[in-house]
């Protein structure tokens, strides 16, 4: 049990540290002998950590990078963690990220490692972050260490980038289709059914069946709003979940245009934290266990698991990634080769940036298919609404005519 303590030193000053004990009894007895005399001990646990601040707190990617970049500029140029801390916090403008910093401060200066007091916002640090801290404290090699975590946390950000921007297209392109749709059957179509109830005739059943829908949707169009952009954040909040995110990454997995791209995602992210993890000090099966929580496809993290019990039992890496077949036979050679030489950490490094250039170069495929498809289904769909428009009409013309 870990116990925030507040006690005189042997010269009188009142000094507060977090301390391990088994009991409050017991570091009464251990700071009396040190010539210590307690005055107070709360243990700290993850509900009374960081009280009275926002502990759901997020950084954007980008503050998360230039944070990581300046505690390694401060730490590489001989600059203690608590002011590398302090001045980080005293330049941020948003209050809830200064609040969180100022509370880490706190905590390591009260005694925490620094990997300790990140674990306290896992919405802001991730837990593959807070472990490659973790190695790097371990190891003494901080500064070394958020060197590679700057590196990984660049790859992140420019991997998100070129999928949302793959993304904006078609997102446009069914929007406005949606709304050119939903304009005919609110104005266009009520207005000619008016039009043709006044003249008469039979119309076919389609055309009817046009009408009325768009009769409906012309009475409760201000609803219909309200509806569509409540179902497009429900969506966009469900596919934050955890659950929502398995959902549509097995989704797009076997769409045939996007499927490509999302292996090829799960093997990018999978190479780029072992060799981060890997190359940061933590031991295969912890790097394993990391990177398979931040790989998005669940079956893909299911075969990883299988391969760190593998590896638990005795296995070889290159063993048991073969059973799972997660790469290729091409780059299991250059793993073996790793692992033989024990180069694994560079060998990982090697292989996430060449399939980050076969993601890009997905990316782009899937766009050049997706933009032409798009397109053909939006025309379908818009097509056959103007198709049944021109029927009705022409169907209302003949019963004139007649």
């Amino acid at each position: 049990m870990r116990y925030r303590s507040t006690f005189l030193d042997s010269d009188g000053k009142q000094a507060t540290a977090v301390l391990d004990a088994s009991g409050p009894q017991e570091l009464h007895e251990r700071l009396i002998r040190e010539g210590r005399l307690l005055l107070r001990a709360k243990a700290v646990t993850a509900e009374t950590r960081n009280t009275g601040v926002v502990r759901d707190v997020r950084i954007p990617p980008k503050k998360q990078l230039a944070f990581v970049q300046s505690m390694e500029g401060a730490l590489d140029a001989g600059v203690p963690v608590l002011q590398a801390l302090e001045a980080i916090g005293e330049q941020e403008e948003d209050e809830s990220i200064a609040a969180m910093y100022s509370a880490i401060v706190d905590q390591v200066r009260g005694g925490e490692s620094l990997s300790e007091a990140l674990a306290a916002y896992p919405r802001a640090f991730s837990e593959v972050f807070r472990a490659m801290v973790s190695a790097g404290e371990s190891s003494g090699q901080l500064p070394t260490v958020l060197e590679s975590v700057a590196s990984w946390l660049e790859w992140r950000i420019e991997i998100t980038g070129t999928i949302r921007q793959a993304m904006i297209y078609p997102c446009i392109v069914v929007a406005a289709g949606y709304f050119l749709i939903l304009f005919l059957l609110s104005f266009v179509i009520p207005s000619l059914g008016e039009v043709l109830s006044k003249i008469g005739g039979e119309l076919p059943w389609a055309s009817q069946m046009l009408i009325e829908l768009s009769n409906l949707i012309a009475n409760q169009v201000v609803w219909v709003l309200v509806g569509t952009f409540a179902f497009v954040l429900s969506l966009v909040a469900f596919a934050r979940t955890d659950f929502g995110r398995d959902a549509f990454s097995t989704l797009l997995s076997h769409l045939p245009v996007s499927g490509d791209v999302v292996r090829l995602l799960n093997i990018t992210q999978f190479c780029r934290n072992l060799g981060v993890l890997l190359n940061a000090g933590l031991t295969m099966t912890s790097a394993l266990e990391l990177s398979s929580r931040a790989v998005t496809l669940r079956r893909t993290r299911d075969d990883i698991e299988l391969a760190r019990k593998r590896i638990l039992g005795g296995h070889k890496l290159t063993d048991s990634l073969e059973e799972i077949e997660l790469l290729p036979p091409v780059a299991m050679t250059m793993v073996r080769m790793g692992e033989d030489a024990g180069k694994l950490p560079i060998t990982f490094n090697r292989l996430s940036r060449l399939y980050d250039r076969d993601v890009k170069s997905a990316v782009k495929k899937a766009l050049a298919l997706m933009e032409p498809i798009v397109t053909v289904v939006l025309g379908i769909v818009v097509g056959g609404v103007a198709a049944l428009v021109i029927t009705t009409i022409y169907s209302a013309m003949n019963g004139i005519s007649r």
